[in-house]
């Protein structure tokens, strides 16, 4: 189905960016437990990308424009698609896992389980470009 370079390049460019969207996850969950969770942290966790919106679901943010009251469960409650493709670990570790298994063990089955994998990896790098600055 693939080719040999054309099956690494994709599972290089999944294993890079699960890698870079892993160390994402970690720098926000950090921010949330030290509460700054600010606009850009909570859209990216929750998925949620207007800042109305943001307002209704979590309330109003306190000093500094920060959510200091908010916790992870909290977030995580009331996460949308878009949420679970930018910050969750599982699905990015899954992607992670999927790349040299597809390279050490070339079949049509693991060649689909890589496109899969790089599919959600764009869509969380796409839902990632939405998010207000």
């Amino acid at each position: 189905m693939l080719s040999g370079i054309s099956l690494m390049a994709i599972a290089i460019s999944v294993m890079l960016s699960a890698v870079i969207r892993l160390l994402q996850i970690m720098q926000l969950h950090q921010r949330v437990a030290a509460g700054l969770t600010g606009i850009r942290e909570l859209a990216e966790l929750s998925g949620i990308t207007e800042p109305r919106d943001l307002q209704d679901v979590f309330g109003p943010p306190g000093l500094n424009r920060v959510w200091s009251h908010l916790t992870l469960i909290a977030i995580a409650r009331k996460r949308r698609m878009a949420g679970y493709f930018m910050t969750d670990h599982r699905l990015h570790w899954a992607c992670l896992g999927v790349a040299p298994v597809a390279i050490l063990i070339p079949h049509w089955i693991t060649e689909l389980f890589l496109i899969m994998a790089a599919l959600i990896q764009a869509g969380a790098w796409l839902s990632a470009s939405r998010l207000p600055k």
